[in-house]
């Protein structure tokens, strides 16, 4: 028998196929119904989050694991609400999973019709269903115009009951974590917890019940590809209209880049701290340096030597050279003057640069390759320059720590494919491990690091952004291949003709 009122019920048709959900709509509205309806899971799922469903009309084939889904996160959120398989192709067995009846399409309109009053007679008049947190104020169109908002909200926007189980789940939160709507709603939301933060959710809401609003807490979470978040969270209690507490929201904000920046600045500061430590010091051994300098002169000059004595004296001579060229390339780090434009021969720039790292080289049993093909000049800032060269060779000799033992530089004069301008292209290659794929894409945004606590991150932002500067490109090719792994960054630099006012 149907039911007394059927302008009182409203029924929720989910269907892929648009043509047949729209003319179902049309006959059970002819009969009095109220009847909403959905393309896709999704969409079901926030009409039937903010509306007083009383059946669920859904098409076995939207996708089965789909349909389960969408099936399984409504009996979570609204048990009392009976679901009904609707296809062509229904199988008893399968539909059965996740519905509480099924009518097959081939049966006609009649069918469904009287399925829905026998369903309806059943169910629990709305007075007596209960409350659940995330049913609809009266005020329909305010609580749609609030749905929209956090839909499309930047941050993460979820509620949850008191015992910490999902009820709603914006699209923020499926970005930032991974997990959709119907894989959360109805889940624990200790399911985020990583695993040396057990009681979290319990003490926050332990604070909620005593009525407290928990403001900016930093924590962390775990994403779906397990994956840790950093989070600032921001929780509210839900109350009802009698100051019931029903549950909570929660606002989150992945704060994940923000850390990374905060630990990239710690470290820079720390480079900077080293660098001036080591400018000082290779100031203050400029004073001993000249003194041992002049007692070698006068050793050399004034005293009677043996023929080893001499040669002891001279290789003494050499290696005092060599410390005096790595303190005045020590102090050219630090002095240079980055914005004054000057012709830079890049050979010697690069030739100073490897001398700083020499003893490593040879630590390391590296052969150093030079294919020096140009010996000009080109224009930019010395000390910018010689910044980029020094953060590509460190990065190589990293690499060759772990495997490898070539270093190649290659210069050359060439001209773009792309534009046809003239310049150099110098390229520094080692024999290294190579940079995987997942890691290659990333490399020259700021703050990624593959080196983890001993690198920072922004060397190869700024080495590009240096090279962007001068008009020119860095780019890399790299190849993890066994036998025949190893990294190349390439630099092209213009050719051009020095300003007036810059000589």
């Amino acid at each position: 028998m149907a039911p007394s009122g059927r302008t009182n019920c409203t029924i929720l048709l989910i269907d892929d196929e648009l043509a047949g959900l729209q003319l179902r709509k049309r006959v059970l509205e002819s009969v009095g119904y109220r009847a909403l309806s959905a393309t896709n899971g999704d969409e079901g799922m926030e009409l039937f989050r903010f509306h007083d469903v009383d059946v669920v009309v859904t098409d076995h084939l939207l996708g089965r694991a789909t349909a389960a889904g969408i099936a399984a996160s409504m009996k979570r959120l609204k048990p009392y609400v009976p679901i009904v398989s609707f296809s062509g192709t229904t199988n008893a067995h399968e539909a059965l999973g996740y519905a509480d009846h099924i009518v097959g399409k081939g049966q006609g309109p009649e069918a469904l019709i009287t399925a829905l009053d026998e369903i309806l007679s059943h169910v629990a008049p709305k007075t007596e269903r209960p409350v659940i947190g995330q049913e609809t104020p009266a005020d329909l169109p305010s609580q749609a115009l609030l749905a929209a908002i956090i839909e499309d909200s930047s941050d993460a926007i979820l509620s949850k009951t008191l015992d910490g189980t999902v009820t709603s789940w914006n699209h923020a939160a499926e970005m930032m974590y991974g997990y959709s709507r119907q894989e959360m709603i109805g889940e624990l939301i200790a399911k985020l917890l990583p695993p040396d933060r057990p009681d979290e959710v319990v003490h926050i809401l332990g604070r909620l019940k005593r009525g407290e609003r928990i403001l900016h807490f930093e924590t962390v979470r775990v994403a779906k590809d397990g994956r840790k978040i950093d989070v600032a969270l921001t929780i509210s209690p839900i109350r009802d209209g009698e100051g019931q507490l029903l549950g909570a929201s929660t606002i989150a904000r992945d704060i994940s880049e923000l850390k990374r920046a905060e630990e990239a600045l710690r470290k820079a500061e720390k480079l900077a701290l080293a660098g001036r430590m080591a400018t000082t010091v290779a100031h203050e051994i400029n004073n001993p340096l000249e003194s041992i300098g002049n007692l070698l002169y006068l050793l050399r000059n004034t005293v009677e030597l043996n023929a080893d004595a001499q040669t002891l004296v001279d290789s003494a001579s050499e290696e005092l050279k060599r410390v005096s060229e790595i303190t005045k390339l020590t102090l050219g780090m630090q002095r240079g003057a980055p914005d004054r434009r000057e012709p830079v021969k890049v050979t010697q720039l690069i030739d100073n640069v490897l001398t700083l790292y020499q003893r490593k080289t040879k630590t390391l049993g590296v052969e150093v390759v030079r294919k020096y093909r140009y010996e000009g000049a080109i224009v930019g800032s010395p000390g910018e320059l010689r910044q980029v060269f020094s953060n590509l060779i460190v990065n190589a000799m990293d690499a060759l720590a772990t495997t490898g033992d070539k270093l190649g530089i290659s210069v050359r004069k060439v001209r773009r494919w792309d534009t046809g301008a003239l310049g150099v292209r110098i390229a520094v290659i080692d024999n290294g491990p190579g940079i995987s794929p997942e890691h290659r894409s990333q490399l020259f945004q700021a703050f990624y690091t593959t080196k983890g606590e001993l690198g920072t991150g922004i060397g190869l932002w700024v080495s590009r952004t240096v090279i962007q500067k001068h008009s020119g490109t860095l780019k890399i090719h790299s190849s993890i291949r066994p036998g025949r792994s190893g990294t190349c960054f390439s630099v092209f630099l213009p050719l051009e003709v020095i300003p007036e006012n810059s000589r």
